[in-house]
């Protein structure tokens, strides 16, 4: 079977020969550059929820900033402030910090509840739930299953979630189909119910920079990713 949560989303080309969307175009058009663009901030945050031990955190924080930006550039999102804090922030961040801030926030707060990463938990109020189940069959639909390393997470984590997205994204692209109406029925039954609540609660309870700035990309991303597809969804 094919693995959730693992490699680093390719390069998105030269400027010169990207396709970008504007006012009064259907933004799905003829974009390659648009779907990797979306595709490569998708993996990116799957990659910036996961446990920052279990990544390759050096290049990730290294790549993060230049990903991001030029992503935002051609999905024509301002995150200007953002890239400003987490490009200044890539080579002063401390790994042993950060990875103690992600196990307050997330998993463990001897202060506080930790802000719950999973999907049941917000729509639910329980772990596991119905949420998760139902998530679990939409990656066995596609032979997908968690990679070994980060098999300790339930299926409708934050990074699991997001790195599906990135999946189908990339499985429209090399098959010559949009596959947009998956993504746009899983987005609307999964991340799109409770992702942007969840990182409103992030950037409530977090002091650390980097993880604001993080939630704040996520959620202007993930606002525009409801509007592209509404906009596909009226077009249909």
């Amino acid at each position: 079977m094919q693995k959730l949560a693992m490699n680093f989303p390719t390069d998105m080309g030269s400027r010169s020969d990207r396709e970008i969307h504007s006012p009064g175009r259907d933004p799905f058009a003829h974009s390659e550059k648009l779907h990797q663009a979306r595709y490569a901030v998708y993996k990116m945050l799957s990659l910036a929820y996961l446990y920052p031990g279990d990544i390759e955190w050096d290049e990730f924080v290294r790549e993060l900033p230049g990903i991001l930006a030029e992503a935002a550039d051609i999905l024509e999102l301002d995150l200007t402030a953002e890239m400003e804090t987490l490009s200044g922030l890539s080579e002063i961040l401390d790994f042993e910090q950060i990875c103690c801030e992600h196990t307050m926030l997330f998993i463990n707060n001897p202060h506080d509840d930790p802000v719950s990463p999973y999907e049941s938990v917000y729509l639910e109020d329980t772990i596991m739930g119905r949420c998760a189940r139902v998530v679990q069959e939409f990656y066995e639909q596609h032979g997908l299953a968690v990679d070994r390393q980060h098999s300790y997470l339930l299926p409708d984590h934050i990074a699991l979630e997001l790195d599906f997205m990135a999946w189908l994204i990339e499985k429209g692209m090399e098959s010559g189909s949009s596959s947009l109406g998956e993504q746009l029925r899983f987005f609307s039954d999964h991340p799109g119910l409770w992702a942007r609540r969840f990182l409103a609660d992030v950037r409530t309870v977090t002091t650390n920079s980097y993880f604001f700035s993080l939630a704040t990309v996520a959620d202007k991303f993930l606002q525009n990713e409801k509007q592209l597809f509404f906009f596909w969804n009226q077009k249909k």
